[in-house]
C-alpha cells in the first residue's frame, strides 16, 4: 500500500477493512470471532475501534506465513468444531456465501471447505485444483501451478472452513517455504487424501477481488459502494445519481427520503423517512429527523429534529441538537448547541456553546461570542426572544423570556425577561 497505515486498517465506506471482514461474519451468525494480528497493532486503538464487540485480538508474535497466522489463534478458538478462516483483504463476500461455506462443510462432514471464484483473468493468482467430482485438491501459487491449472480460472478466495480437531496436527506438518513462511493452502492437499475436502465456487468474479494497493481499494470501494446504494434504493430511498452518491457501511435511510447528487452520509448515521438532502451534503455521525430538510450543508455529530430545516453552506456540529420544526439559514455555523423548537437562526450567524427556547427568533448576522481566549462560556437565550441582526451575544450571558435586542447590539449583561435591549454596550430602552 506505500503507506504508514497497515493495510487491514485502510477504509473501504467507512469502515476499515478487517471492519468488514468481522461485520460479514457476524451478520453470518458468526459470534465467536478472534483477528490475528502483528504484536505492533495489539494495543492499537484504531484496530480496535474498526471491530464490533466481543472480538477477540489474537497476536502472532513471529510473521511466518498463514498458516503460523491460525496457530496462532489455537487457543482463542478451541473450543469449536468448525472454524472459519478469512484474510483482512477480501470484504466482497457476502454473509449468504458464508452460510453456505459452513453448511457445505457440516454437510459433506469435510475436513477442510475452500471458497473458490471463477474470474475472466486469473493470471497471478492461487488456482484450485480439482478432481474428476469437483473437490479440490490442491491450491497452487500461479508461478507453481502447470500448463493445465493455469488455464483455470478457479482461483482461490482465501476463506476456508476447517474441522477444529483436524487442523492443528496439519498445520504442524506443512513443510516450510524457502523463505520460512508455512502456508495455509497446503492443508488442502491432506484433506484431499482423505476423501474429505470440498469447495463453494462463486461465480460472481467481484467475489475474488483482493487488495494489496490502491488502485485496487478504490475499485473495492466503488463496488461496494454501488451495492450499498442499491440496497438503500431498492428499500424505498430516492438518489438522484448514485455514481456521485457516497453512503458509508451502517447507515440507516427512511424510505421515501431524497438524496441529491454529491451528497456524503458517513458511518453510524440514521436518516428518517421523507427528508430532503440537497446536493452536496455532507452528514457524519449523526441523526436526521423525519420530514427534515438539509440542504447543501454539512451535519457533524449532532441531531437535526423532525421537520428541522438547515440552509445550503450551514455547518452543524460538535454535538449541536435542533430540536422540531427548528430553523438554520444559511452559512449558519452552530456547534455544541440547543436550538428550541420552533426557534429560527438567521443565515450569516455564529451560535456556540449555546442554549435556545423555543421559538426565538435570531437575526442574521449574530454571534455568540463564546470564547475570552482562554475558557468557553456558554450563552442562554429563553422562549420567544427576538434577537435582532449583528448581535454580540459576550458570554456567558442569558437572554431572558421574550427580551429583544436592537440590531447591531453588543450584550454584555443578563437581559431581563420582556426587557429590550440596544447600543454599544447594549442597554434597555423599553421605558423610553
Amino acid at each position: 500500500m506505500k503507506s504508514n497505515t497497515p493495510k487491514q486498517l485502510h477504509k473501504v465506506a467507512g469502515v476499515a477493512l478487517v471492519g468488514h471482514v468481522v461485520r460479514i461474519m457476524r451478520i453470518a451468525g458468526i459470534e465467536d470471532i478472534s483477528v490475528v494480528v502483528s504484536p505492533d497493532l495489539a494495543e492499537n486503538a484504531e484496530l480496535k475501534s474498526a471491530l464490533l464487540p466481543r472480538v477477540n485480538i489474537t497476536v502472532q508474535t513471529e510473521q511466518r506465513g498463514t498458516a503460523d497466522a491460525l496457530n496462532s489463534a489455537r487457543q482463542a478458538v478451541a473450543g469449536a468444531d468448525s472454524i472459519l478462516v478469512a484474510p483482512a483483504d477480501m470484504i466482497l463476500v457476502s454473509d449468504e456465501t458464508v452460510r453456505k461455506i459452513i453448511e457445505t462443510h457440516n454437510s459433506s462432514n469435510a475436513l477442510a471447505t475452500v471458497l473458490g471464484v471463477n474470474v475472466e483473468d486469473a493470471s497471478g493468482l492461487g488456482r484450485i485444483g480439482v478432481d474428476s467430482s469437483g473437490n479440490p485438491t490442491s491450491i497452487l501459487e500461479d508461478h507453481e501451478a502447470d500448463e493445465e491449472l493455469l488455464k483455470s480460472k478457479l482461483i482461490n478466495s482465501a476463506w476456508y472452513c476447517f474441522d477444529n480437531k483436524w487442523i492443528w496436527d496439519e498445520l504442524d506438518a506443512i513443510q516450510p517455504a524457502d523463505t520460512g513462511e508455512v502456508y495455509l493452502p497446503r492443508v488442502i492437499d491432506s484433506a484431499a487424501s482423505e476423501g474429505r475436502s470440498r469447495v463453494v465456487i462463486s461465480s460472481d468474479p467481484e467475489t475474488g477481488l483482493g487488495i494489496n494497493d490502491r488502485i485496487q481499494l478504490a475499485n473495492v470501494e466503488r463496488i461496494m459502494r454501488q451495492r450499498i446504494n442499491e440496497a438503500h434504493m431498492v428499500s424505498g430511498v430516492t438518489i438522484q445519481d448514485p455514481a456521485t452518491t457516497y453512503i458509508d457501511i451502517d447507515v440507516e435511510i427512511g424510505s421515501d427520503t431524497t438524496i441529491g447528487a454529491g451528497t456524503h452520509i458517513g458511518t453510524r448515521s440514521t436518516v428518517g423517512s421523507n427528508v430532503t438532502i440537497g446536493s452536496n451534503t455532507q452528514i457524519i455521525s449523526s441523526k436526521i429527523g423525519d420530514n427534515a430538510i438539509i440542504d447543501g450543508s454539512r451535519i457533524v455529530d449532532s441531531v437535526v429534529g423532525e421537520g428541522a430545516q438547515v440552509g445550503a453552506n450551514a455547518l452543524i456540529r460538535g454535538g449541536t441538537e435542533l430540536m422540531p420544526g427548528s430553523k438554520v439559514g444559511n452559512l449558519a455555523e452552530i456547534k455544541n448547541s440547543k436550538i428550541g423548537s420552533g426557534s429560527k437562526v438567521s443565515h450569516f450567524s455564529y451560535v456556540g456553546d449555546a442554549t435556545v427556547g423555543k421559538n426565538v427568533n435570531i437575526g442574521a448576522g449574530t454571534i455568540t461570542c463564546n470564547y475570552d481566549g482562554k475558557d468557553k462560556h456558554r450563552t442562554v437565550i429563553e422562549d420567544d426572544a427576538l434577537i435582532g441582526s449583528s448581535t454580540m451575544l459576550i458570554a456567558p450571558v442569558t437572554i431572558g423570556t421574550a427580551a429583544r435586542t436592537g440590531a447591531g447590539s453588543v450584550v454584555r449583561i443578563d437581559v431581563m425577561a420582556g426587557d429590550t435591549v440596544a447600543g454599544v454596550p447594549a442597554k434597555s430602552i423599553k421605558s423610553k
